[in-house]
């Protein structure tokens, strides 16, 4: 491992304020430092939806980015 590498992470780290954002920081941490996959908590239920949504995802059939948040912002309101 590089040293200098983490040396700077710990610095760009301790410049950090915002509690939210460092909140959010160590969610996405501990989801690279677990040796676990989240998949290995899913039932069987729940895989095939999972490989639904990837098979969907693969053959382009998504919905765009601006439909999405056009979307929420519609359902907020509701």
């Amino acid at each position: 491992m590089s040293k200098a590498v983490k040396s700077k992470i710990y610095q760009m780290l301790e410049e950090i304020e915002n509690e939210t954002v460092l909140n959010q920081l160590m969610e996405h941490v501990a989801f690279y430092t677990s040796k676990k996959d989240i998949v290995d908590k899913l039932n069987v239920s729940q895989l095939k939806e999972l490989d639904q949504a990837i098979k969907e995802a693969d053959s382009k059939k998504t919905v765009d980015w601006d439909d999405f948040k056009k979307e929420m912002n519609e359902w907020r309101k509701k």
